[in-house]
């Protein structure tokens, strides 16, 4: 699927108010479905692969294509690679085309056991494979293996254009009743990087990051009070903040490189706001996750598992519903 960049600019801020909606399959993509016709199988042999794609083209307008009902073609999800332009999707972007209940025809053969994933760009060049598109795309594969209850490995993880793979299709032909070889598509090519996304979705042991409230990668306003009254805090003390319609955030800046999980500590009360409104940025996009801080005080709580570039913030607002008070108190990224 080839077009010009041109296509993209214009496309970006129509395909902006189509049908938009967040995913309820993966929380930090957009669901953006075809209207007016069905692109899926509603049955299938259970999805037991995640293949990786490139669109030979421009995310916008892969979109946009794929969502015409007079294309036999669709996929599960979507990544974009780069930012070209300022009405242009931001680096990272995942777009939800077919529920993962579902089966995108996207494989031709596999399509009964295969979810697929299209990423921005071209296999002969590797400028729009970018960490942000990697950072992205790397949880999502891992998200879906655990759907899926497979391996997070190269048999399960593939490419359209596995078959080059010979150990690969000895192993199919041994473990399932698809023909391997049914595909004659050589994407994404050499240039795509599997090593590195491949430690993302498998990371390497480390160790914690943790930014307290005291520590220099906090940064909140003076209208943030500091109390040390509740027992359950993370170290000395920490902030806190009346509900209302205004905008100044808690900042926690210093996430690692890599696939991580994002957490929150906090001391918990009856007065806290049971929909606290954290915001991650990962990857260079952002993701609001809502906490109860009523609840799981005293513990780490997840706000889910992300692909970061380094240095990136963790944020606290407190434009919710009024009457309580948000606590910014520590996270980490493990």
């Amino acid at each position: 699927m080839k077009y010009t960049k041109s296509s993209v600019i214009t496309l970006a801020s129509v395909l902006a108010g189509s049908l938009a909606q967040a995913s309820t399959d993966y929380g930090p993509a957009v669901y953006r479905p075809p209207s007016g016709c069905t692109k899926a199988n509603s049955s299938g042999n259970g999805h037991s692969f995640a293949v990786c794609h490139d669109m030979e083209g421009y995310f916008a307008s892969t979109i946009s294509y794929l969502n015409r009902c007079d294309v036999s073609v669709s996929i599960n999800y979507m990544v974009n690679g780069k930012q070209d332009t300022s009405t242009d999707y931001a680096a990272g972007s995942i777009d939800q085309q077919i529920r993962e209940s579902l089966y995108a025809w996207h494989a031709r053969c596999w399509n009964s056991y295969m979810w697929g994933t299209e990423h921005e760009g071209f296999a002969s060049n590797p400028a729009w494979f970018t960490d942000a598109m990697y950072n992205a795309t790397g949880p999502l594969q891992r998200h879906l293996m655990d759907v899926a209850g497979k391996a997070k490995d190269r048999n399960h993880v593939i490419g359209h254009d596995q078959k080059r793979i010979s150990a690969w299709v000895t192993w199919v032909h041994a473990n399932y009743a698809f023909d391997p070889s049914c595909n004659s598509h050589t994407d994404p090519g050499a240039m795509w990087d599997w090593t590195k996304l491949m430690n993302i979705i498998n990371p390497p042991a480390g160790t914690s990051v943790i930014v307290d409230n005291g520590n220099a990668g906090f940064s909140a306003s003076t209208g943030w009070a500091t109390s040390t009254g509740s027992t359950d805090k993370y170290g000395a003390d920490y902030r806190y903040h009346s509900t209302a319609a205004l905008s100044d955030q808690a900042v926690w800046t210093g996430s690692p490189s890599g696939t991580h999980t994002a957490y929150a500590y906090y001391p918990q009360g009856s007065n806290r706001s049971t929909t606290a409104p954290f915001t991650v940025v990962h990857g260079g996009v952002s993701s609001a996750v809502s906490v109860n801080q009523q609840i799981n005080g005293g513990t780490w709580v997840s706000l889910g598992s992300y692909g970061f570039n380094a240095g990136e913030d963790i944020k606290l607002s407190f434009w919710t519903g009024t009457g309580f008070v948000v606590i910014a108190d520590a996270v980490k990224w493990q």
